[in-house]
């Protein structure tokens, strides 16, 4: 990660501590299912989550299926980095996945679901963490990172398509 505050979101990754992120990664389900399922009595809430504010934007629904696979996708990073030396830790084209999965079309339910296991796999992979160990590294496509930025890089992925989320879901109600 070349910046250590997100120019789009704000977040500052340096201040994130160990049990800072377990605690963010724990809050994400909840905050994902109020997102995606509450709204007003008049409103569409399933249309709403799926309505892209421009074609080549993603909707909320998308926003958060891509948060959680992302979050997935660093549980088994961490426990690598746990028990190998400098492990090579491939990640994909992220992005593609939004069109390839079709989760546009998925149910709001599986969506949130899938948070909730991403989150609660990734926390309970944060808790087998001990105090020497955040520093273990290992080498993913975009650099070489510890166990401490891979959890910061999961709360920001969470943190910033959650704020996604909101605006995308204001600017489809027309706000």
């Amino acid at each position: 990660m070349a910046a250590e505050v997100c120019p789009v979101c704000g977040l500052d990754y340096g201040s994130i501590k160990p049990l800072d992120a377990i605690a963010a990664i724990r809050s994400f389900p909840r905050r994902y299912r109020a997102s995606l399922t509450t709204f007003g009595q008049d409103e569409d809430a399933d249309a709403l989550a799926r309505r892209r504010p421009g074609p080549d934007e993603w909707s909320a629904l998308e926003h958060a299926a891509y948060a959680a696979d992302m979050i997935d996708r660093y549980a088994p990073a961490v426990r690598r980095m746990l028990v190998e030396d400098n492990p090579t830790l491939p990640f994909f084209g992220p992005e593609a996945r939004v069109e390839e999965e079709r989760w546009n079309e998925s149910p709001v339910g599986r969506v949130v679901s899938d948070m909730e296991t991403a989150c609660a796999d990734m926390a309970s992979a944060l808790d087998a963490v001990g105090a020497d160990d955040w520093t273990r590294r290992g080498r993913f496509d975009w650099g070489e990172r510890d166990i401490l930025a891979a959890a910061r890089e999961a709360v920001h992925q969470g943190s910033h398509h959650l704020r996604d989320i909101e605006q995308v879901l204001r600017r489809v109600r027309g706000r």
